[in-house]
């Protein structure tokens, strides 16, 4: 009798996020997808600003350029859809939004939500993002759900996740608003052995039923838990946080912007260094951005879209640029508390944008990066494909790098997968 039959038959499938760590696992089983509104400053499609000497500089200086994969020639969309509703919606799913009903919001399973479905934790993801929620005026877009503006996560093409936008939120959600490092390592373990406990129960159930022939299987299996448990008792609980819940003004979308993220990264990598989750979600920005100005960062003026939309204005590209970096330099934060928390290895980073060239809705040579660690995939160095390639491909090797090789195809219409490698490997 297979291991998976004594499950089902126990109707265990939910204690198997608990188990994970007692099983061989593939090398990487960790994914944080990053979006960033609106493009670099890349006219008519070019390099532009998105090289190491400037958009990408943060990433240097904190010495992340031999963790960062450079993409070029990389396409999204759908001919007829708005880049700002598409590409931020079908960010991680290549597939068309459904327009028509702006009450109704459709569009793809994300390459997230594939991960979170391969590599379980006890929850299943999280979602940051939501500074504000934007909404346009349908006149402009009418069929347009302004859901398309916020979501980039969605377990079903009819079932978006709706990110959070405030850390102290988020701390509830993962340590049920518990304070200190002892009282949430005690959550924590007592979330964990609640499970436990439940299993070993229904295990004493069902191993009075079972015929004698089973029951070896069983026994091997609940010796498996038994370790875990045992980890748990000891102190073999790799979590070791120092943070409470945070207290500061996260009302307006331009107060506190770079301490809102540099919070939730403390808090994913947190929740993944404690086996909470394997995959998360950032948005940056919602679709459009139009209200985001950031005034600590870059003073006050115009706002993200309106600068994407220069127009040639020398101002607005230096702005724009400023917002670029500023940015990028939130994803050297990301990667910074990974790696301190050994957790970069097992971890592949996608950070991108709806389009390129904003100020045209430009969705060619899309700004995008991939970071991690290992030499199997080529870190540190900058992939030009010989022919333009949909994005979609890039999460073909995305899924197969995180152990997912069923994958071979993503996406569908214009923006579907080519079937072909793109090249991320070594």
């Amino acid at each position: 009798m297979k291991r998976r039959t004594v499950l089902k038959f126990m109707g265990l499938q939910l204690a198997l996020p608990v188990l994970a760590q007692a099983q061989a696992a593939p090398t990487r089983k960790r994914f944080i997808g990053c979006y960033v509104p609106n493009g670099a400053h890349m006219v008519n499609g070019d390099n532009g600003s998105w090289t190491w000497a400037d958009a990408l500089q943060p990433l240097e200086a904190a010495g992340h350029r031999a963790n960062t994969l450079l993409l070029r020639r990389l396409y999204n969309g759908i001919p007829g859809h708005d880049p700002h509703w598409q590409n931020c919606a079908g960010f991680l799913s290549c597939e068309p939004m459904v327009l028509g009903d702006p009450g109704v919001a459709r569009c793809g399973k994300t390459l997230d939500q594939y991960v979170a479905d391969a590599h379980p934790g006890s929850i299943r993801s999280l979602e940051v993002g939501g500074i504000y929620y934007h909404v346009h005026p349908l006149n402009d877009h009418p069929g347009y759900s302004n859901d398309y503006l916020n979501r980039i996560s969605w377990q079903a093409p009819d079932k978006f996740r709706s990110p959070i936008p405030n850390p102290a939120q988020m701390f509830v959600k993962l340590f049920g608003g518990e304070q200190g490092s002892a009282a949430q390592i005690d959550y924590l373990l007592a979330r964990r052995r609640s499970v436990l406990d439940t299993l070993h129960k229904d295990a004493t159930r069902l191993s009075q039923r079972l015929p004698a022939s089973y029951r070896p299987v069983l026994t091997s299996y609940m010796e498996t838990v038994r370790e875990v448990e045992q980890g748990l008792t000891q102190g073999g609980f790799s979590c070791q946080p120092n943070l409470s819940q945070p207290t500061q003004d996260f009302s307006s979308p331009n107060a506190n912007y770079v301490l809102r993220f540099t919070l939730m990264h403390q808090l994913i990598v947190l929740a993944m260094q404690c086996g909470l989750t394997n995959v998360a979600t950032i948005m940056y920005g919602p679709g459009v951005s139009e209200y985001l100005v950031f005034p600590e960062a870059v003073g006050s003026g115009a706002g993200h879209h309106a600068v994407a939309h220069h127009g040639g204005s020398q101002s607005s590209i230096d702005r724009l640029r400023q917002m670029n970096r500023l940015q990028t330099g939130l994803l050297a934060d990301l990667l910074t508390k990974l790696k301190a928390a050994s957790l970069l290895d097992e971890t592949l980073v996608l950070y991108g944008s709806d389009m390129s060239d904003g100020n045209l809705h430009l969705t060619e040579n899309l700004p995008m990066l991939l970071c991690g660690a290992g030499s199997d995939l080529r870190f540190g160095q900058e992939l030009v494909p010989s022919t333009r390639r949909p994005l979609a491909d890039l999460h073909v090797e995305i899924a197969q790098a995180l152990g997912l090789s069923a994958i071979t195809s993503f996406g569908s219409a214009a923006a579907g997968s080519t079937g072909q490698p793109l090249g991320v490997r070594a």
